[in-house]
């Protein structure tokens, strides 16, 4: 139950953190990454044992995992083979198979974010998130990115960040207007795109 928050005494006496003074912040384990965004997104099957679910080897080398049961998954059921790793896992550090793993290697590299950002299926995942957020929230815009907020980071936003998050869908759907999208789509797509940006955000991905 420790803060993570870094104060001058602590750069000071356990720059380290090698005497335990605060929380070590941990990045989410790539089984967690794909089950947390399938679980915001309202695409998580909770259905649960019987046959792994299967990949689909893209065109373009990516691997995907199949919905199935009404949407996709827990990682732990999906299909895993040498040359068939779902993208995404293998791409936030899930063991190799082959040799034995006997402990996890976090790294931190550019393909991870540029994944979140650029992946088609996520971005898909994100209009699901907004689709999720309007049935929840309503129409409110104050409400919607308060809503955003509390399902993927797992708190209530600050005030700045509901001004700024309001800002930002503002813009968003202004931008899509000028593109010749309709009021209605226009605010559907700047939300999911907020969303998007959630996903990719720090507080996402690590455990603070």
């Amino acid at each position: 139950r420790q803060s993570s928050n870094v104060s001058e005494s602590h750069v000071a006496r356990d720059p380290d953190n090698r005497l335990v003074s605060r929380h070590r912040i941990r990045r989410l384990g790539a089984e967690e990454v794909r089950d947390s965004i399938l679980f915001v997104s309202g695409s998580l099957s909770e259905q649960r044992f019987g046959k792994p679910d299967p990949v689909e080897v893209r065109k373009d080398g990516l691997v995907t995992s199949k919905a199935v049961h009404g949407g996709w998954r827990r990682s732990i059921y999906v299909r895993h083979r040498r040359k068939e790793m779902p993208s995404i896992l293998e791409t936030f550090d899930l063991p190799q198979m082959n040799p034995n793993c006997t402990e996890r290697i976090d790294s931190t590299v550019v393909s991870q974010p540029l994944y979140l950002l650029n992946n088609k299926m996520i971005y898909e995942l994100s209009r699901s998130f907004a689709d999720r957020v309007e049935r929840e929230a309503g129409t409110s815009l104050e409400a919607r990115v308060a809503s955003a907020y509390l399902l993927a980071i797992g708190r209530a936003a600050t005030d700045d960040q509901l001004d700024a998050g309001q800002t930002a869908v503002l813009r968003l759907t202004e931008q899509w207007r000028e593109h010749g999208i309709d009021d209605d789509e226009a605010q559907h797509r700047a939300l999911a795109d907020f969303c998007h940006v959630l996903l990719n955000a720090a507080s996402f991905l690590y455990v603070d």
